[in-house]
């Protein structure tokens, strides 16, 4: 395996406007910690880190950084990028025991259109990414299947993956990574019947509330106690004085 350096320098100066002025010479402000080592305070070359990050197994590549001190393993753990330009800002290593196997999470793809999809389903993958345990030299650049034979309801589950050697991947075998489904069928939506009439509760108000200021009828003697109609001629009495 080709081992993959990085130029790296140890920063004595630091601050916002320290990483600024490293910007402008090609270089960006990093950090490298790890269990046993001390944090440093580095820079690195942007277009160099770029590079590593754009390669095949990207943040999964194994570093060595050469420093003053010697080469020290690392592994990007993290970093940042500028949201117009994209350019690199900062970047966060992570010393590897080359010697010890570790956990990652390499990229998980398919190849082939599958039978099923002839037929109108649709592939699902259950994730992008697949964690795996190796050795440091071993990480794979990702796990590839090829799904050209699955009819539909047919799966790919984590025992049938071609893993390399030396590499676990940490799910349990049974667990499906590719699915091909049977599209949803459409449910027509069935015509509604036309709406109930309304139930007839207040429906039957009462007369008088519904004649309300309506006229008497004609020759209808007034309510006792009523008022006389506006221009009415007062009732004549009956009573002789």
């Amino acid at each position: 395996m080709e081992q993959v350096t990085l130029k790296a320098n140890v920063r004595n100066e630091l601050g916002s406007s320290h990483s600024r002025r490293l910007r402008t010479t090609g270089q960006i402000p990093a950090v490298a910690y790890g269990k046993g080592t001390d944090t440093l305070a580095l820079a690195v070359g942007h277009d160099e880190l770029r590079s590593v990050l754009g390669s095949e197994k990207g943040r999964n590549t194994v570093i060595h950084l050469d420093l003053p001190s010697g080469a020290l393993p690392v592994m990007v753990q993290d970093f940042s990028v500028h949201p117009l330009s994209r350019q690199l800002l900062h970047a966060d290593f992570v010393k590897v025991d080359v010697s010890a196997p570790l956990e990652v999470e390499v990229p998980f793809r398919t190849t082939g259109k599958s039978k099923g999809e002839a037929s109108g389903g649709v592939v699902l993958i259950s994730s992008r990414f697949i964690r795996v345990r190796c050795m440091p030299e071993a990480i794979p650049a990702g796990i590839t299947v090829d799904i050209s034979a699955l009819e539909l309801g047919d799966s790919c589950r984590a025992k049938d993956l071609v893993i390399p050697a030396g590499v676990e991947v940490l799910l349990p075998p049974e667990q499906r990574v590719v699915s091909v489904k049977a599209p949803r069928a459409e449910k027509e939506a069935a015509p509604t019947e036309a709406a109930a009439a309304p139930a007839a509760t207040g429906a039957a108000a009462p007369a008088a509330a519904a004649a309300k200021g309506a006229a008497p009828a004609k020759g209808a003697a007034p309510a006792k106690g009523a008022a006389p109609a506006k221009g009415a001629a007062p009732a004549k009495d009956d009573k002789k004085k």
